[in-house]
């Protein structure tokens, strides 16, 4: 813990730009841990050519690969703040749309999604945005349209200093679990929580704690 970050987002930007190909190397156990089981109960409750947006798709390993693979033929738009990682993400998912810059700043059409997904991103954002986020996401929602995301357990900014790289400061932020609820419950109201839980995930001798929420957006 360090003392708190100006412009977080620069070093969110800048910090995996610098470790993108360290990253991937790293967080290559992940395929085994909760996201991949969430994925799969979500490719069933999708259409046929679903719309899908991933926030923070790093370099599209592994779930972005899952998706544009499917043998129901999503159409998959990933995000990253890392110019970086987009340029990996161009290799691993050539057929995907891949869009670089800051997550909050995209601009899509309303009901543009059947499923918007955020794996290990959102976080990322300082505390006070995660709820602007997801109102915005709700947004780009079809009516019965899926959100699934994970958010940090713990309450308060985190800045890790020499994550992965000596020089790397990574910033992120959590409300804690129930102030993560109270933006479905309080600000961004018309989701519908199917999946509400903690998970602990381990990486390596690693062991990690997320809030994971599938939600639907019930018909307007």
């Amino acid at each position: 813990m360090a003392a708190k970050l100006e412009n977080p987002k620069s070093h969110v930007e800048q910090g995996y730009d610098l470790v993108a190909d360290k990253y991937l190397a790293w967080s290559g156990p992940r395929p085994t841990t909760t996201r991949m089981g969430y994925i799969a109960d979500l490719v069933k409750k999708l259409p046929a050519g679903a719309d899908i947006l991933e926030l923070g798709c790093g370099a599209g390993v592994p779930a972005t690969q899952v998706l544009i693979a499917h043998e129901k033929g999503f159409n998959v738009t990933g995000n990253d703040i890392s110019a970086a990682q987009i340029a990996l993400a161009h290799v691993h998912v050539p057929k995907a749309t891949l869009i670089q810059g800051d997550m909050l700043a995209l601009d899509f059409a309303p009901a543009s999604f059947d499923a918007v997904l955020g794996f290990y991103s959102i976080f990322h954002l300082p505390k006070e945005e995660q709820a602007l986020m997801i109102e915005k996401i709700r947004g780009w929602l079809k009516p019965g349209g899926w959100l699934l995301v994970n958010f940090h357990f713990d309450e308060g900014d985190i800045t890790r200093e020499g994550w992965i790289e000596p020089e790397v400061k990574m910033f992120s932020s959590g409300l804690g679990v129930e102030g993560t609820r109270d933006i479905f419950r309080k600000h961004v109201p018309g989701f519908k929580l199917v999946v509400d839980e903690v998970d602990i995930e381990k990486v390596g001798k690693i062991e990690e704690r997320f809030h994971w929420i599938m939600a639907l957006k019930e018909g307007e």
